[in-house]
């Protein structure tokens, strides 16, 4: 039933109809309609019907008591936005106390004062009436600090209490008990980082009457953590300071402020820094190497002919693209070996700057030929098949490559210059590498070429073997040989290792040339040994690439097998760098070798990290003393302390020594005064060919 404004509804609830009657009369008026019941239980039946305004209430009725009606009524929907009179014949305080504890709005005692009665109603009713408003404008200003993730507290600077809204106990994920808190229960929920920022202002606020306005962060009960804007003011009451504030809470806004940042300076595709943090990546990091006088190398990279891809595929497969082409270069700058020590990717940084081209910025290297080594891997890795849904598709790169200082000192130049090398590079051919430099392109290429021709060099039969006799000074004859690798390049002619080892290394080609000069090696070895002269012991170098790599064992095993040497005739040479980078995998490996019935020497010994300890633990049966401790052995006393330290050492510890690069007659004298008697050098020999070594044994 609606009504208006000005009417309202009056249920009159009594058993005497005479003082219904009186009521009904005393109330009569155009703007009032009235129902009567004789009963409680017909008063709540009449209740549910006509939702009155006010209900006039008896206490003494027989059944049902009015204190029994107006807790029934009380329970209902409807019965909490009516004014409830109890009308009591009673006049005791315990049974106006009871009235008010089942809920009564207010009490009337009998006999009523009729010329009263009507003004008395009238004025329950408008104030029920404001009571209502009131509690509806409440209850909307509740559900909008709801909806706006709201709250409101109050703080007297005399109480030890904060009051709170309801609204905020909610936000804060906590059970409300009281109106108010403790300060330190407030200050329990804010992050342990914000704290002090919080207590700061409110220090400033208690103290100073400085009103604040700041951000922190805040943990509910259940975890999440949330960020509030606490606005505050400070009034004056009656003499009494008292602080308000609300708490905004800006989680989503935050939240959505940093999506926006990320798009800002993020790639939506690969989720790699856009040009804008890449140039600002930049800045910082010419910044720093100024300040350090280091290099920074920078890489851009062009994709061939991907227009094509998306042309023939769509554009959904060309980002598929260039998803996995952001992943190939962030793994190709991670990697970190012994080719590129200091290459761990923290400092380097990969971005797309746009549609396909990426850049790299390398910081902290300072040889050039480790921007070398990532613009080849880039492309290695870029150069195997994408497999794309049903389709599988090839492409390839070309990268320009600036350095700083030696091309500009500036951003923008240096990212022209690598675009300008870039499309140099494009112009030889694409699928390649060029540097801005001319020189250092010049000298890369030239470096390239000798990668190119290396790969061919096994399958054309250009690498060839020299053997470097090793002599026992004592019998005046040869013990064995060292293999060394020689290339006979068709056009430069013979190469000695320091024209071609490097790049052998850099470009991982070391493992297979390695695994062949093992096996052509003992192959000899067995040939010379089946002669009828004496057999001669065979040593053969191994790389650190090539002693790290995961088939050492299977090829050393393989090249014996092949060749049916006798274990006990070959001689791994490895450097004491290789040996000592990861010493339980070392020893683990050096076991497993010596399980093959071969011996190991550790080369050049003396100019690495000489320990004890891996002489000690590792089953080592040879050390050969460095040419650079021989070279000035008679005229340096430190030289020639230091060798005989280390002949000696060997020979306190049971090991062979062989002293290599040994050039002169007064060597020779003072090595065998130390106790030498095992040398390798120009005095006796230098690397000889097959067909001079077959000469020189028969």
């Amino acid at each position: 039933m609606s009504k208006s404004d000005m009417s309202y509804t009056v249920l009159i609830v009594d058993d005497d109809p005479g003082i219904r009657l009186l009521m009904k009369y005393a109330l009569q008026d155009e703007d009032l309609t009235i129902f009567e019941a004789d009963s409680g239980d017909k008063a709540l039946q009449v209740f549910q019907e006509v939702s009155p305004d006010i209900v006039l209430l008896d206490v003494s009725m027989p059944g049902m008591t009015g204190f029994e009606c107006c807790k029934q009524l009380r329970r209902s929907a409807m019965g909490a936005q009516c004014a409830i009179v109890m009308v009591t014949a009673l006049d005791k305080p315990q049974d106006i106390e009871t009235a008010f504890e089942v809920g009564a709005t207010d009490f009337m005692t009998k006999p009523l004062k009729w010329p009263l009665f009507n003004h008395r109603v009238r004025y329950i009713l408008k104030a029920n009436k404001t009571l209502l408003a009131l509690s509806r404008n409440q209850s909307k200003l509740s559900k909008a600090q709801s909806i706006a993730r709201l709250g409101y507290w109050e703080w007297d600077f005399k109480s030890p209490f904060i009051e709170c809204s309801t609204e905020l106990f909610s936000m804060l994920g906590i059970k409300k008990i009281d109106e108010a808190v403790m300060y330190r229960s407030v200050l329990r929920c804010i992050h342990p980082e914000d704290r002090r920022i919080f207590s700061a202002a409110f220090r400033q606020a208690l103290h100073e009457n400085q009103s604040y306005d700041i951000e922190y962060r805040v943990i509910r009960a259940d975890g999440e953590v949330i960020i509030f804007h606490d606005r505050t003011d400070i009034i004056e009451e009656y003499g009494h300071k008292r602080i308000i504030g609300t708490l905004h809470d800006i989680t989503s806004q935050k939240n959505t402020e940093r999506e926006i940042s990320y798009y800002a300076y993020y790639d939506t595709l690969t989720k790699l820094p856009n040009r804008r943090l890449f140039l600002d990546q930049f800045e910082g990091a010419l910044s720093t190497a100024k300040r350090r006088n280091e290099k920074v190398s920078l890489l851009f990279i062009d994709l061939d002919h991907f227009k094509n891809i998306n042309d023939s595929y769509g554009h959904h497969v060309g980002d598929q693209v260039l998803t996995q082409t952001a992943s190939r270069i962030k793994s190709s700058v991670r990697i970190s070996d012994v080719l590129t020590i200091g290459l761990d990717g923290s400092e380097n940084k990969v971005a797309r700057l746009a549609g396909d081209e990426f850049t790299v910025l390398l910081c902290e290297v300072n040889d050039v030929d480790n921007a070398v080594t990532i613009a080849q891997r880039v492309l290695d890795s870029l150069s195997q098949p994408f497999i794309l849904d049903s389709h599988t598709i090839y492409i390839t790169a070309t990268i320009g490559i600036a350095l700083y200082p030696d091309d500009s000192d500036n951003v923008q130049e240096l990212l022209q210059n690598a675009d300008v090398a870039m499309y140099h590079a494009k112009e030889n051919g694409r699928n390649n590498y060029q540097f801005f430099s001319e020189e250092l392109n010049v000298y890369h290429k030239n470096r390239l070429s000798i990668e190119n021709d290396l790969r061919s060099a096994i399958l054309n039969d250009e690498l060839v073997i020299y053997y470097q006799p090793q002599f026992n000074a004592e019998l005046n004859e040869i013990i064995g040989f060292e293999a060394l690798l020689r290339w006979e390049h068709p056009i430069k002619g013979l190469l000695s290792p320091d024209q071609f080892i490097n790049i052998a290394e850099a470009s991982g080609l070391i493992v297979p040339i390695g695994a062949w000069v093992l096996e052509q090696a003992c192959k000899q070895a067995y040939e010379w040994s089946q002669r009828g002269t004496k057999p001669y012991r065979m040593a053969v170098n191994l790389s650190a690439l090539q002693f790290n790599h995961k088939n050492l064992s299977e090829q050393v095993l393989h090249a014996l097998e092949v060749s049916g040497l006798n274990p006990s005739l070959l001689e791994l040479e490895i450097t004491e760098s290789a040996i000592i980078q990861n010493i339980n995998e070392t020893l683990a490996l050096l076991v497993s070798l010596k399980g093959l019935g071969i011996n190991l020497a550790i080369d050049d010994f003396g100019t690495g990290y000489s320990s004890l300890s891996y002489l000690k633990n590792f089953p080592i049966d040879t050390l050969k003393v460095d040419k650079s401790f021989i070279d000035e052995i008679v005229t340096n006393k430190k030289d020639a302390a230091i060798a005989q330290t280390i002949l000696q050492l060997a020979d306190n510890l049971g090991l062979l020594s062989v002293a290599e690069g040994v050039e002169t007659k007064e060597q020779v004298a003072g090595l065998t005064e130390m106790g030498c008697t095992q040398f390798q050098g120009f005095y006796f020999s230098k690397p000889l060919p097959v067909e001079l070594v077959d000469m020189l044994i028969d």
